[in-house]
């Protein structure tokens, strides 16, 4: 089980020179039962991880640095967090002095490193202020503290208009030019056909059936089951921990058996083989990249694919595209022959208002519309 403890003391443990409480009680007031900042965080992070595990491991990364900064910097406990404390963690993180890049900076933990390099200005200090909005709105709402100190954060993209100017799918066009990039990949040697093998296998699998990121890297073929007409199906336990099985078509099926007949493993069966493989054995199994492994894999991928565009912006932004646009492209297709009903059940929606960002007007059928409209 968790426990805070085992990472740092809480301040009034340390000899700090601040007043603080501890927060401790025969019976505690709050709705969740803590009767400390440790079952607190312990709490959230349990709530956290039913989600899935790369979201609890984000979760846990970022309060475990929040909570280090205030009790070894400020000498304060969650309950005495107010805003100017999150302004003041912000600017620490980025611009991290040298010890906090190094092992040592936890106490009760010596060999822990937190941080490998400051935290840019942006989008990477948008999602630890989503993390800790989430935290600290999980403690007020149970009333373990007074308010919730986020909610004046202002993230850098609420400095503009709410709405995100990034398009986070695949034109037509650019879509065209990833297959092409798909097709050509280089086969000369044995590691290049291995490479390219395992490329086209995660594409295939991950477009196919528009999973997101943690679930290609924790299901495998053991999740397939046959759905008693012929057929097969993968059984998704996703966001929200909501189970939902997507149909294997043949297109699918043939690729999932010939990559597997090339790694000498055989037809799909009822074993573990990866959705989402290293191309390296671990103690000479096959297994599963992590989330990390994944995002660098596809970054890789992103690369060569601008490198081989003849346009700077279509270069520039499959640089910048995350794997994830992946998932919204295949909705973004299939929602021009699905219902909308239908395809929230393929996506594990909970809400169709979540499902109809992917039924947008094309934008070819726009400009078609447009054309003579003006003074």
């Amino acid at each position: 089980m968790f426990t805070l403890k085992n990472i740092v003391s809480p301040p009034h443990q340390m000899g700090s020179a601040a007043v603080v409480s501890k927060h401790y009680s025969q019976e505690p007031s709050n709705l969740i039962g803590a009767r400390d900042d440790n079952d607190a965080l312990a709490l959230f992070l349990n709530k956290a991880g039913t989600r899935s595990m790369e979201t609890r491991r984000r979760y846990e990364r970022e309060t475990i640095r929040f909570t280090v900064f205030i009790y070894q910097v400020l000498g304060i406990d969650y309950k005495s967090v107010r805003l100017k404390h999150l302004h003041a963690y912000l600017d620490f993180i980025q611009n991290l002095p040298e010890c906090w890049l190094k092992p040592g900076a936890v106490p009760n933990r010596p060999n822990k490193i937190l941080f490998n390099a400051s935290i840019k200005q942006g989008k990477s200090t948008d999602q630890v202020i989503d993390v800790l909005s989430a935290f600290f709105n999980f403690l007020d709402k149970n009333r373990y503290t007074q308010g919730n100190p986020t909610a004046s954060l202002v993230r850098s993209g609420e400095k503009m208009a709410k709405g995100s100017t990034v398009v986070r799918y695949f034109y037509d066009k650019e879509w065209i030019h990833v297959k092409k990039c798909l097709d050509t990949l280089p086969i000369g040697n044995p590691r290049q056909l291995m490479k390219a093998s395992r490329t086209r296998y995660i594409m295939a699998v991950a477009y196919s059936l528009a999973l997101r990121e943690s679930e290609i890297t924790s299901h495998s073929c053991s999740d397939i089951q046959t759905d008693g007409e012929g057929g097969f199906l993968l059984s998704v336990l996703g966001k929200g921990r909501k189970r939902r099985h997507l149909p294997i078509n043949r297109s699918l099926f043939e690729r999932i058996n010939t990559f597997r007949n090339m790694l000498g493993v055989g037809i799909i069966s009822d074993d573990a083989f990866p959705l989402a493989p290293r191309l390296r054995k671990q103690e000479y199994s096959i297994t599963s990249l992590s989330s990390r492994g994944l995002r660098f894999w596809w970054q890789s991928f992103m690369s060569d694919c601008a490198y081989q565009s003849q346009d700077p912006m279509l270069a520039k932004r499959l640089k910048e595209i995350p794997f994830h646009s992946l998932r919204h492209t295949a909705l973004t297709h299939l929602a021009r022959k699905m219902d909308i009903e239908d395809l929230a059940i393929f996506a594990g929606h909970d809400s169709i208002n979540t499902t109809s960002q992917y039924y947008h007007a094309e934008v070819k059928r726009l400009r078609s519309l447009t054309a003579d409209h003006g003074l």
